[in-house]
């Protein structure tokens, strides 16, 4: 029951990457004349660097073999053209409303339901409808969901360690537990440290294996410049058995700046 519930909560684990704007690429200057822009629009920002795959993830492509210019509207996605082909990706498996417009007029609805890990494939008619060809397995299954890899794609450009993704975590916790003692684990931990970035709940997962307060420090501290996730490592402070550990955490947290 133990390996069941944590291997759901690795699965669960969402990270939002740390990163600066601008440290990564070259810019490509805004054409728009400042005459034309709207200085009084307030803008609140909030950075997301990692799409969410909890949802699971799915491709749609939909054809359209005829002349004339379509907006197809997928959940939350819309693609307009006139060249006929509609590839929508990060589509969340299960209910998805399709509509699709011609001329700006609603030619047809429907609710189409991709699993996870599939593409369907289909063709669309003004006259006929709408037709499914083909579902398409995109064979990734064993290593977590597959859409995180563009994640990957466009994270690496800013520099550190990829993160663990379930699959692999799960591999590396099966063998940090069997490790016999706090001072294995602890090596253990270090051999893998600098090579991938962790989450908090999976820092997490690896602290509730030791057996002291001051070894489920070292983890944490260790664990803390390559963690995805800072801002929600005030989490940690309830990892601690006892208040003098929690002060020490809550200590080592005010010292540090991400």
């Amino acid at each position: 029951m133990k390996k069941i519930f944590v291997t759901l909560l690795v699965l669960a684990t969402m990270a939002a990457s740390a990163q600066e704007v601008g440290s990564a690429g070259k810019l490509l200057r805004n054409e728009l004349k400042k005459s034309n822009t709207n200085v009084n629009v307030n803008i609140n920002i909030d950075y997301r660097w990692e799409q969410d795959y909890r949802g699971g993830y799915s491709e749609v492509f939909i054809r359209i073999p005829e002349m004339g210019r379509f907006t197809v509207q997928l959940g939350d996605q819309e693609i307009t053209n006139s060249n006929g082909m509609f590839r929508f990706f990060d589509v969340r498996s299960g209910a998805q409303p399709l509509s699709i417009y011609g001329d700006g007029l609603l030619l047809y609805r429907v609710t189409l339901r991709p699993r996870n890990e599939m593409r369907l494939v289909l063709d669309f008619f003004s006259r006929q409808g709408l037709f499914l060809l083909e579902e398409v397995n995109l064979g990734n299954a064993h290593d977590g969901y597959y859409g995180r890899q563009w994640n990957d794609v466009w994270n690496r450009s800013y520099g550190g360690a990829p993160m663990m993704r379930g699959g692999e975590f799960a591999r590396f916790y099966d063998m940090y537990k069997k490790q016999s003692f706090d001072n294995d684990k602890i090596n253990f931990f270090r051999m893998q440290k600098n090579a991938v970035s962790f989450t908090t709940e999976q820092v997490s997962l690896l602290m509730k294996e030791m057996s002291f307060d001051d070894n489920k420090l070292i983890i944490a501290k260790e664990a803390y410049p390559n963690v995805v996730d800072p801002k929600n490592y005030y989490l940690l402070h309830d990892s601690f058995d006892f208040s003098l550990a929690q002060k020490r955490f809550a200590d080592f947290l005010q010292s540090v700046r991400r």
